[in-house]
């Protein structure tokens, strides 16, 4: 065994066997590097990858190369869903250095972590353009030694150029103009300027999206969600069909196409071509978070019954395959592969495989009609037996939806006899608040006295619960879900837009309460009081900051998701709204100005802050719905409130507001706010409110509505 034996991610614990004398990301690695003189070898990978299994196999296994690399370097191993700090700073580095970035990441850096060389995947033997990747080691081996001092100096002057000079540029070199166009002298936010920024960054979308398959056109393609909230957002603010079209046919273009498993629901990583046909098929459940969110939000938008099966079917994966149903919470990937070069096996299917499945004639024959058997989801153009991805296409649109639905069932029925790829079965806070904030924003399509409502709330709580339970013990979230340490920005992020998503879903008061401490311990640790914006590593991480870590990172681009401090500022406002807290404000203002100059380079690149900057300025309402469960009146409210497809004069001011309802009959919600007056520590004057709006109820004994802000509420009788 190597030095991997004792650590917790699983890409590292897959590598826990090889030749390769690997170490974690450790202050040990780079002293021994030091002590031998040596360079360090760099690699970052997932155990979802697909090439970086055709990698560790090829080269990492190999005990020859193994041999190469033991002699001439040390070995670090990343994995990067443990670490996407480490990732996303050498990320940058091989971007900038070669052109290309992706896993599995491979760098060589000095003893002291800087970046002198580097790429992605190397090949055993030359292939591709690429040479062999023993060839590469024994080169660079001898290049470092030959030039050990220019090796020093160089990286030490890139990374001062990627990071330092970078940094002093945002800093420094900044337009007062934008700024001031965005935020007026009495600090309010401009809206009209703010409806203009959101849609030219609809708009640069647009200018490359690809008529004939949505998205954008480029190859591989990715989905790109945050762009695609950002379209849905330019209908809601601006009145754009155009982007609500646009968004709604890719959508639709995503879901019929391979990406999406017809068979079990959820969706692959990306795609490999324009058509959205061959995936990349590991399944990651961070991709399926958003998917599920930006899904429900065009489904409130349209009513479109397509979308709604998309959304329950990707709902549905997440809740079965991907959560663990006794302790809580959810899984982090699922494997694309099963062995040996079989990408996508598990997930693919020959015409002899097919035939097993329908072995009548006809239903064969309408299935391979219905899932386009032979053309363009073939794997292998060479293979006589090459197995098929499923898509469906407009072709298919006079086959019902009963027999697609059959069809499906049966295919998956026998799919689950297969031997099913390696669940990653980590569970990050980070991905797990993501999942439960999506699900938080699901639940808003149904009314508080819908089944599908309380289900959904029932999963959020339980997997909440470690959450809460490890920062009362410790004060932090932990990246492992109830573990304690090693979190980053985040996951505290996405906890507390977890957390406001539960108060809203469920009226109870201390998920709010606990929303504000975290959001209070994010200030604390991660906010950059001096000019705004957080860092995604906190202020006094423990541990060394060796190489690329001594640079803190703050940006807005939306690269595989949300940008970290995207996700922030969306907390941030929405604590503002329901807190009124000035301070959240002062915050808030600051890291826009910080970044509004790179969020108009950036354009719908930076989806994640434009969509923060509407959600702020727009000011959300909070309405606290009183009166009794299952009163028809506060069905109609919630109906009328939500179903925007319906109500489109008043979708802008309901979209994003918050609708409280407190069931005056249930003795646990009426007495958990009792519990709360002017004198408690942790009261916030939303909670007094609300005690009011009950008293008020009890007064009247009707359906009462009010809508509150500015620390207090009034009755609205025209809310919808």
């Amino acid at each position: 065994m190597n030095n991997l034996k004792s650590e917790k991610g699983s890409y590292l614990r897959s590598a826990v066997n090889q030749p390769v004398d690997w170490y974690p990301w450790c202050a040990e690695a780079f002293e021994k590097a030091k002590e031998r003189d040596l360079p360090v070898l760099l690699d970052i990978g997932a155990v979802w990858c697909h090439w970086c299994h055709v990698m560790d196999r090829e080269s990492y296994a190999d005990n020859e190369t193994a041999a190469i690399i033991n002699e001439n370097f040390i070995g670090v191993k990343v994995d990067k869903d443990e670490r996407p700090e480490i990732d996303s700073r050498y990320q940058k580095a091989v971007s900038v250095f070669s052109g290309n970035g992706g896993w599995p990441l491979t760098a060589f850096l000095t003893y002291d972590g800087y970046f002198f060389y580097g790429g992605t995947y190397f090949p055993k033997d030359a292939n591709y353009g690429i040479p062999s990747y023993k060839s590469v080691l024994t080169e660079i081996s001898k290049y470092y030694r030959e030039n050990r001092e220019a090796i020093f100096a160089q990286s030490l002057d890139f990374y001062n150029r990627i990071f330092e000079e970078s940094g002093k540029f945002s800093i420094f070199n900044i337009n007062i103009k934008r700024i001031n166009d965005a935020i007026k002298k009495d600090n309010s936010i401009n809206v009209d300027y703010v409806k203009k920024l959101l849609n030219e960054g609809a708009l640069e979308f647009k200018l490359h999206f690809d008529g004939d398959n949505g998205g954008i056109d480029e190859s591989p393609k990715f989905f790109h969600f945050s762009a695609l909230e950002l379209l849905s957002w330019d209908y809601i603010i601006n009145k754009n069909r155009d982007s609500l079209s646009k968004g709604v046919f890719t959508l639709k273009k995503i879901a019929s196409g391979g990406v999406f498993d017809h068979v079990g629901g959820g969706f692959h990583r990306y795609s490999t071509d324009k058509k959205w046909i061959i995936p990349h098929f590991e399944k990651l459940t961070e991709v399926n978070a958003n998917a599920l969110r930006i899904y429900s939000y065009y489904y409130r938008l349209t009513g479109d019954e397509i979308l709604l099966n998309i959304m329950n079917r990707t709902l549905n994966f997440i809740t079965g395959d991907l959560r663990d149903r006794l302790g809580g919470g959810f899984y982090a990937s699922i494997d694309a592969d099963l062995g040996n070069g079989d990408d996508g096996k598990f997930f693919t299917w020959t015409f002899d495989e097919l035939r097993d499945v329908f072995p009548d004639k006809d239903e064969f024959n309408t299935v391979i009609r219905l899932f386009n058997f032979g053309k363009d989801g073939r794997m292998h153009i060479e293979e006589a037996d090459s197995s098929n991805v499923l898509y469906t296409d407009n072709t298919t649109e006079t086959i019902s939806k009963r027999f697609y639905d059959k069809a499906v069932a049966r295919l998956k029925s026998n799919r689950d006899k297969r031997k099913k790829p390696f669940v990653d079965k980590i569970r990050y806070s980070s991905i797990n608040g993501n999942v439960i904030y999506s699900i938080t924003e699901l639940s808003k399509t149904f009314s508080p006295f819908d089944a599908n409502r309380k289900r959904l709330n029932d999963i959020a709580e339980q997997s909440i619960k470690p959450f809460l339970d490890i920062f009362e013990k410790n004060g932090d979230v932990g990246r492992f879900v109830g573990e304690p340490g090693g979190s980053v920005l985040e996951d505290s992020i996405y906890i507390i837009l977890s957390l406001i998503g539960l108060f809203e879903a469920t009226s109870k008061p201390f998920y709010l309460v606990y929303a504000k401490r975290i959001a209070e311990y994010v200030i604390k640790n991660y906010y950059d009081g001096d000019r705004g914006g957080f860092f995604d590593t906190r202020h006094t991480t423990k541990g060394s900051k060796i190489g690329f870590l001594g640079y803190r990172e703050k940006n807005i681009a939306d690269y595989s998701g949300y940008s970290q401090n995207a996700t922030a500022l969306m907390a941030m406002s929405k604590l503002y709204v329901l807190t009124d807290e000035a301070r959240f404000k002062d915050i808030i203002l600051k890291s826009f100005k910080y970044f509004i100059n790179e969020a108009n380079t950036l354009k719908y690149n930076a989806s994640g802050y434009l969509i923060s900057l509407v959600y702020y300025a727009l000011r959300a309402n909070i309405n606290i719905v009183a009166g009794k469960y299952g009163d028809k009146a506060i069905s109609d409210y919630f109906d009328k409130a939500y179903n925007f497809s319906k109500n489109n004069d008043k979708m802008a001011i309901n979209f994003n507001s918050f609708n409280i309802f407190i069931d005056t009959h249930n003795r646990d919600i009426v007495e958990s706010y009792a519990g709360f007056g002017s004198h408690k520590k942790g009261d916030l004057p939303v909670f007094g409110e609300i005690n009011k709006i009950i008293a008020e109820y009890d007064r009247v004994k009707k359906f009462l509505v009010f809508q509150c802000g500015d620390r207090s509420c009034n009755m609205n009788r025209d809310i919808t």
